[in-house]
């Protein structure tokens, strides 16, 4: 009678096993570099989108008045809050403003919430995060994570959008980025649009 093979031997599996381990290998890298790219590119399209957003807001010419003034010295500056409801943006939970005029400009009807809630609306229903979180090298903090998404709007209109980088990801670190923008240590400006910064490439 002619004997059956029942299965593998262990050299076998422990060959078919190092070919797997190799395969493994030589592909991760790969892999990991394509997830990266893939979370820089929706970082980016989300960056366009909050510009699009503002810029259309700055149609209104009441936004547009009041968010082109700035405090100045400095432009406005506009902080996207990621996770936050474009419904509850009442008291500006979702789009926070620093730089503004504490009082509304001469003949202007609306409030600072009105002009979060327009670009909160143009937005979309939630707030985008940040989906790269790999560390950049940072002159201030050695290290930073990007946390949520920043725009500065100039004296003549022009938006420019980027990521809001603190050496620490928590949520202390977005209520406090007042403080941080005020005073300039601890915050970090990665732009989005309409340029490329050098750590998104």
């Amino acid at each position: 009678m002619k004997k059956t093979n029942k299965g593998f031997s262990l050299v076998e599996l422990i060959i078919v096993i190092a070919i797997m381990a190799i395969l493994a290998g030589a592909i991760a890298p790969a892999l990991i570099r394509y997830i990266d790219k893939s979370r820089k590119s929706n970082d980016v399209s989300a960056a366009k989108t909050v510009k699009t957003a503002i810029e259309t807001a700055l149609g209104n010419e009441q936004i547009y008045e009041w968010l082109t003034v700035g405090s100045g010295t400095a432009d406005t500056q506009v902080l996207i809050v990621p996770g936050a409801a474009s419904s509850s943006t009442n008291g500006n939970s979702a789009v926070k403003f620093f730089n503004t005029p504490s009082t509304a400009p001469d003949g202007l009807s609306i409030s600072l919430v009105d002009c979060a809630n327009e670009i909160a609306t143009n937005i979309g229903e939630t707030m985008p995060r940040c989906k790269y979180k790999k560390n950049a090298a940072d002159p201030k903090n050695g290290t930073a994570k990007p946390v949520c998404f920043f725009a500065e709007i100039n004296g003549k209109g022009t938006v420019k959008v980027g990521i809001y980088a603190h050496a620490t990801e928590t949520a202390s670190t977005i209520t406090s980025a007042k403080t941080l923008v005020e005073s300039g240590s601890g915050m970090n400006f990665f732009q989005l649009s309409p340029d490329l910064c050098s750590y998104y490439q």
